[in-house]
């Protein structure tokens, strides 16, 4: 609904311009004579009551979606590397949402361990009541989950990529960076193993080589979500946030620099 009255203020909003706009003199059907954008906003639109109440309308709309309270949170989240509280809560709550999906589809396997790129991640989150406008800012792409398995010898190539970024937002794995390089890998709190299929949880910018990631190309298996990464955080939170569980998270060490 929300994406609608998004759409439709937009076009309306562009049907407006471009009918406020000078037009070509030589256009057929077009009469000889132009109109300045700016008395056309000013001595028109602005004294169009019904315009200005079918704007303020969608607006009111919107806005009040946008303010809806979906959880609140312990403490201020920001980003950072090799990890941090926003990148841990994200990757976490991809980690249970990639299991939940797996059980309501009744697959033969779940999700060992999940990736989000901090880039993804463009503000942070402030201590409080977070609001679904808060987490448009903090996810405003179009970005949709995906579910990759791939072999352990293959997943060192995911890795080597993690490493060399100094670390990314992760769950279900603990590793360590060493010259830049991955070191004392553990998945599921075991050590990783070359011939095992793990399934990856991530988002499909990733996967498609977004973020200078192109290690995702050899894999067992692709299955795509079909829900975008920010509207299942929101579905998440929001789901807790009813059972009395706010938006927390905790540095653990998951991804560590080793001397």
């Amino acid at each position: 609904m929300l994406k609608h009255l998004s759409y439709l203020l937009w076009a309306t909003c562009l049907i407006f311009v471009v009918a406020c706009a000078p037009q070509s003199q030589h256009e057929a059907g077009v009469f000889d004579s132009n109109f300045s954008i700016d008395s056309c906003l000013d001595q028109q639109a602005l004294k169009d009551t019904a315009f200005i109440n079918m704007i303020s309308l969608y607006k009111t709309g919107i806005d009040s979606q946008m303010n809806q309270i979906v959880s609140v949170s312990s403490e201020a989240l920001m980003s950072g590397k090799p990890e941090s509280l926003l990148s841990n809560y994200i990757a976490d709550a991809m980690l249970e949402i990639g299991n939940q999906y797996c059980l309501e589809n009744h697959l033969a396997h779940g999700v060992d361990l999940s990736i989000i790129n901090n880039g993804g991640l463009r503000t942070s989150l402030p201590k409080g009541a977070i609001t679904t406008g808060k987490l448009f800012e903090l996810l405003p792409f179009e970005n949709k989950l995906v579910i990759i398995g791939m072999k352990g010898a293959d997943l060192k190539n995911v890795l080597r990529y993690l490493a060399a970024k100094k670390g990314e937002g992760v769950s279900g794995i603990k590793m360590g960076i060493k010259d830049g390089k991955a070191v004392d890998v553990k998945i599921g709190g075991e050590k990783l193993d070359i011939n095992k299929v793990y399934h990856i949880i991530s988002i499909d910018y990733l996967v498609n080589g977004g973020d200078g990631m192109n290690s995702f190309e050899k894999r067992e298996n692709f299955r795509h979500m079909h829900m975008k990464l920010r509207e299942a955080i929101i579905a998440h939170a929001k789901t807790l946030y009813q059972s009395g569980i706010g938006i927390k998270s905790e540095l653990d060490g998951r991804i560590y620099y080793e001397q």
